[in-house]
């Protein structure tokens, strides 16, 4: 197999990342924008040791899952259709796209020790596959004299010039064209970021570079949740889905509540504190959660007092200091663990600890199924088993998802 080679291959699946998996003289073969099931032909861009990319052609058998791109906005140096980058799935039929993640999941899991026993409940679909996003980042570029405002391609960092995000809640996308019209949009600096933001308290809001807009904009937003409304950090972490969000804090909470004899709460990655506020409403006694911005947790405590809930919180990077949990379980055998890692998953150190710490449950909120599987993975080794697993559909038409596991001890 050689690059600039043409290629006739029909697509077995779609892997994590969205990229159409198909073999070609037993190399395995990657393509964006293809369907499982489906005939094509295609340009090879790029051969490595264990496997190739290619770009498609022709769609010689199309899937009848396919369905008409719609996130699709002009170049603006060709003029053509592009996709907003990020946007993987916008050709597939919505149920279809559910059901392949559901799979990539799955896969991510049964291929743990001890995993024929999961049970995996069905997954929450999003109410809206399109404009449900509260909050975009958009970046600055000006080239010729023009300014263009929108997302960055891959791999060359250009900016493809965005009037109205796919993906955005309608506020969003309605401030975004005030600003389009004001002369603020004229005196916006060159490569900046622009943060957009919606809550159904503040409105629509945004700004530069984190710093205050023209427009009044305060410091912290309100947010609705299960656990009641809370004050977030302007920059601060919320799940941008607020209806997948909603569902999954709510899960997290009734899942929790299923086990009355492990009722103290340890909540790491806290941010805000709205899965261990929730627990608490459940039939949680204390919580204590650990976050590492400093505003994020002076916002749990704040939001604590005001929900009137028995909380407290500490300012630590977690796994970046040695014995980070030393004195946090005083009973390991009363307590439930709430983790909620970035996208790069635990810390190793953060990891064993667990594993070692002789919990009675972890729930694991997780929005990277590879990280997660390599820490399920150590804590099985703790003697911690896989009870049941949950996808979210937090992020339709992107390769990205949140899934919700929950492990017991023994």
């Amino acid at each position: 197999m050689r690059t600039g080679e043409q290629i006739t291959c029909t697509v077995e699946t779609l892997a994590y990342g969205g990229d159409g998996l198909a073999r070609v003289e037993g190399r395995v073969v990657f393509m964006p924008g293809t369907v499982t099931g489906e005939t094509l032909r295609a340009r090879v861009t790029a051969v490595k040791k264990n496997y190739a990319r290619a770009e498609p052609l022709e769609i010689l058998t199309p899937s009848p899952f396919r369905t008409e791109p719609c996130c699709r906005v002009p170049d603006p140096d060709s003029g053509k259709p592009c996709r907003v980058p990020g946007c993987v799935y916008d050709h597939l039929a919505y149920g279809f796209e559910l059901q392949t993640k559901q799979l990539q999941l799955e896969g991510f899991l049964r291929r743990l020790p001890q995993a024929a026993d999961v049970i995996f409940v069905p997954p929450f679909a999003a109410p809206a596959p399109l404009h449900y996003r509260n909050k975009i980042v958009l970046h600055t570029r000006r080239r010729s004299g023009a300014l263009r405002l929108g997302y960055r391609m891959e791999p060359s960092h250009a900016v493809l010039d965005v009037r109205a995000c796919p993906l955005a809640c309608e506020p969003i996308n309605a401030a975004l064209a005030r600003l389009r019209d004001s002369g603020a949009f004229r005196r916006l600096p060159d490569d900046a970021d622009v943060t957009f933001r919606y809550t159904e308290h503040d409105g629509a809001l945004w700004w530069v570079n984190g710093a205050a807009p023209e427009a009044p904009c305060p410091e912290a937003l309100t947010e609705t949740s299960a656990a009641g409304p809370l004050r977030v950090p302007r920059d601060g972490f919320f799940q941008v889905n607020p209806a997948v969000g909603d569902a999954l804090v709510r899960t997290a909470a009734e899942w929790f509540a299923e086990s009355p004899d492990a009722t103290e709460l340890l909540d790491l990655y806290c941010g805000v504190g709205v899965f261990g506020f929730a627990c608490l409403r459940a039939g949680g006694t204390r919580l204590t959660g650990i976050e590492s911005g400093r505003a994020a947790v002076a916002a749990a405590r704040a939001n604590a007092a005001a929900l009137g809930l028995p909380a407290e919180f500490h300012c630590r990077a977690l796994g970046q200091a040695p014995g980070t949990l030393d004195g946090l379980v005083p009973f390991p055998q009363r307590t439930t663990a709430i983790v909620d890692p970035p996208r790069d998953g635990l810390s190793p150190d953060i990891a064993l600890a667990l594993a070692g710490s002789g919990l009675r449950r972890i729930l694991y909120v997780a929005c990277d199924p590879a990280t997660l599987a390599r820490d399920l993975a150590c804590l099985q080794r703790g003697g911690y088993r896989i009870a049941r697993a949950r996808l979210f559909d937090m992020f339709p038409r992107t390769a990205h998802f949140e899934s919700l596991v929950d492990l017991r001890l023994g």
